[in-house]
């Protein structure tokens, strides 16, 4: 569904086994362990650029300052305050206004200072405030067909799916408590018994693009079938939520 004003998805990053937050003051580090409102951040892609904001419960945006430290002092948006995502799996990077990735250093700090993604630039995003999920694509929402265990990517009304985090992954599953997944001949199933693997990559503003666990795209063919054989996060494969 199209987000409103005020309606940002909130998250969590974890390095590993640490939480991000900014338990310190203004810096942003990944040493924490719980998941608190110190940990808890509004994310917000830029419906221009792409681009996304991390906003602090006390209304600041992370910023990137001086020798590539990361803070949360921003009051305003701007070009330090914007994040390119680049998404790799259950996991994700980013990368800040100076071209150069964030890193967690060994006091737990984050800063913008590598050239490439390794280990210590890899981060795990986990959605907290959606456990419900309405997707709507190019030519309508996703609806459990009837009759059938597959699912309409085309109706003009929608089923509500509950989303479950796990491990840089999700499952979606039914009213019925049935999982979503991918058959072998690439329908989108909606009667599973066991969870499937999905990640989800947020793309743009209010529109995700959902992964399968072998890396294609669920997407609406055109004859409004919801299938897992994607490519590329084309127009039908982005999804409202």
């Amino acid at each position: 569904m199209e987000q409103e004003e005020g309606q940002e998805d909130q998250v969590h990053l974890r390095q590993f086994t640490a939480s991000v937050g900014h338990v310190e003051g203004v810096n942003i580090s990944a040493n924490q362990e719980d998941e608190t409102d110190m940990e808890t951040f509004q994310m917000e892609i830029n419906r221009e650029s792409r681009k996304c904001t991390f906003r602090t419960k006390e209304g600041h945006y992370w910023t990137l300052v001086s020798h590539g430290g990361i803070q949360a002092t921003a009051t305003e948006v701007a070009a330090n305050t914007m994040f390119e995502l680049e998404w790799l799996g259950r996991r994700m990077a980013l990368r800040a206004g100076n071209g150069k990735y964030v890193c967690t250093k060994k006091n737990g700090q984050l800063a913008a200072v590598s050239e490439s993604v390794g280990e210590d630039e890899q981060l795990v995003l986990k959605l907290i405030n959606r456990p419900m999920l309405i997707l709507r694509g190019e030519n309508g929402f996703i609806c459990r067909h009837r009759g059938s265990n597959t699912l309409d990517a085309s109706r003009s009304v929608y089923d509500i799916f509950s989303l479950h985090f796990s491990q840089g992954a999700y499952h979606i599953k039914g009213a019925d408590g049935k999982f979503w997944y991918v058959s072998s001949s690439g329908l989108v199933c909606a009667d599973g018994e066991t969870a499937e693997d999905f990640c989800l990559e947020f793309l743009e503003h209010g529109r995700v693009g959902i992964r399968t666990k072998n890396g294609t795209y669920l997407r609406g063919d055109q004859g409004g079938t919801l299938k897992g054989d994607g490519h590329t996060a084309d127009a039908s494969a982005l999804w409202e939520y």
